[in-house]
């Protein structure tokens, strides 16, 4: 779960990044998360039931509330189905039994662009005047909006580019009212989020 930060401590943090790029943050990801943090673990298995089309020139379809979508929204838990390699031909995932070979944690940045009133209390934040402070004018900065992920690293020796299934909580930048979406999904998430196309079993 997220803590509550302001953005005072996030000033200068991204503001030149493009919408929608995505970073990985390396700090927090984990590569043998105990089962105390994620429920589901190596040696488990993720069934597949129906075919997912991937076309080519993308490597990932999204799933979420139970089905397929070429996208999705960023207040809502989903999962997403990646392979290894970009595909010059349309790729098509069987249904399977994938062995989970291993199992890791991470949280993802979706850097915005500022607003106005964020660029303006940007420009002159160091400008002495009577007037009330900048910070202050213009109101609190907000703690960056993150998600937190479990990445699920599939095998499959008739798919060998299927990578992996990876899972994630809610855009948030750590408000309580955004919880329990902002929670990185466990097996009962996954499994909701999966629906009729698949599940998490032992």
């Amino acid at each position: 779960m997220k803590a509550f930060m302001t953005k005072n401590n996030w000033i200068g943090f991204g503001f030149a990044l493009s919408a929608g790029l995505s970073i990985s943050l390396m700090a927090g990801c984990s590569n043998t998360p105990p089962k105390s943090m994620i429920n589901v673990q190596a040696g488990e298995h993720f069934i597949l039931n129906q075919a997912i089309e991937i076309p080519a020139g993308k490597i990932r379809h999204y799933i979420q509330f139970g089905q397929l979508s070429s996208g999705f929204s960023h207040y809502d838990q989903h999962c997403r189905i990646e392979l290894y390699k970009l595909p010059e031909t349309t790729t098509i995932i069987q249904p399977q039994r994938f062995l989970i070979e291993r199992v890791a944690i991470d949280e993802e940045m979706i850097a915005q662009q500022p607003t106005s009133l964020q660029f303006a209390a940007n420009q002159y934040s160091n400008v002495q005047t009577d007037a009330v402070p900048i910070q202050v004018a213009f109101g609190e900065y907000q703690r960056v909006e993150t998600m937190d992920l479990v990445y699920l690293y599939l095998k499959s020796d008739s798919q060998p580019n299927v990578y992996r299934l990876t899972c994630a909580g809610s855009l948030s930048n750590g408000n309580l009212l955004d919880t329990p979406r902002s929670y990185r999904p466990q097996r009962e998430e996954i499994n909701r989020i999966l629906g009729n196309v698949g599940s998490i079993q032992d």
